[in-house]
């Protein structure tokens, strides 16, 4: 699995739309979008506020269909599709499903207390899709069809331009469809995809179990790490369960509480050395360290290196580059 701080998040969809010529710093901190206390939420309310983000952003801009245009390409990793849009949702809900030669992404985005504007999906299809033609080196790329359970918009001809596709509205699910052969385009060039062996990525996608108890613990980690060390009664009251329940469970699946409080930290830790998007300070604080030498003490334990090592060794060309 792939985690994506709320910071990481936050930042991905600000940084889009100022590429888009939007300026929204004062909506996000109307959002409750603040860097800061206002990350150290839950990922159910983190998506309730990233829902009233978008809701101030169609005021703001009088648009819409602004969710179809200020996505920008994300770099795809071997996780694929799915990878992918666990990056750009929170708490996303999603399927596979292939059927004669099609791959089907289901996506749901729950919320706590606010409906999900149509714009988030719109947001979401576009980055996806436009990350699959930049990974594939085709402009051309496009769905099979796109679905959403949202009423007929009158702006449906925008849609049909924006995604290359016929696009039906009232349908039951939000959904994107894909040829097979464009998706196995898309993934990463590694030795699995030789002689059919994306079919078989996409296969193994399809028959993908829900996530595991530990993973969504670790979700919900993530999203609480910024305020510092998580507490096992604070994560079992969120789960709504007991902490002797929230022990059971974890031990059933062969770990504890402690040992996946470090493995998020670590994955998180990774991903955001080798993007090298943090300083090092703020990326400790991120973490839920008290203070930076922490931080590179669990370092040297993870990894064997400091964290500014880490940081130096992902920024070198690599020799194919």
């Amino acid at each position: 699995m792939t985690y994506s701080s709320a910071l990481h998040l936050v930042r991905g969809v600000k940084s889009r739309l100022a590429q888009s010529g939007v300026q929204a710093d004062a909506l996000f901190r109307q959002a409750g979008l603040d860097e800061g206390d206002g990350l150290a939420c839950d990922a159910l309310t983190l998506s309730d506020k990233l829902s009233h983000l978008w809701e101030l952003l169609v005021q703001q801009s009088g648009d819409p269909t602004i969710g179809l245009k200020i996505a920008t390409p994300h770099r795809l990793g071997w996780l694929g599709v799915m990878g992918h849009i666990m990056l750009v949702s929170p708490t996303v809900q999603s399927s596979i499903e292939r059927c004669q030669g099609h791959t089907r992404v289901g996506l749901v985005l729950p919320g706590a207390r606010r409906v999900v504007p149509q714009q988030r999906y719109d947001f979401v299809w576009c980055v996806l899709l436009r990350s699959l033609r930049c990974a594939a080196g085709r402009d051309d790329i496009a769905p099979v069809v796109v679905e959403y359970s949202f009423p007929e918009p009158a702006s449906a001809r925008v849609y049909q331009d924006t995604f290359g596709c016929p696009v039906r509205f009232d349908m039951p699910h939000n959904v994107m469809e894909f040829s097979d052969t464009d998706l196995v385009s898309a993934l990463p060039a590694n030795p699995p995809l030789l002689d059919g062996g994306g079919e078989k990525v996409l296969a193994s996608l399809a028959a993908a179990q829900p996530p595991t108890f530990s993973a969504k613990v670790q979700t919900l980690l993530a999203s609480l790490l910024p305020k510092g060390p998580p507490h096992r009664d604070d994560v079992a009251a969120q789960m709504m369960m007991s902490e002797r329940t929230l022990q059971r469970r974890l031990a059933e699946e062969g770990t504890s509480f402690t040992n996946l409080v470090d493995d998020t930290r670590r994955e998180l830790a990774r991903q955001s050395l080798s993007a090298g998007e943090l300083s090092l300070k703020m990326l400790s604080f991120q973490l839920g360290f008290s203070e930076p030498s922490a931080f590179y003490r669990a370092c040297k334990r993870w990894f064997g290196m400091a964290p500014s090592d880490i940081q130096h060794l992902a920024s070198k060309p690599k020799d194919n580059e």
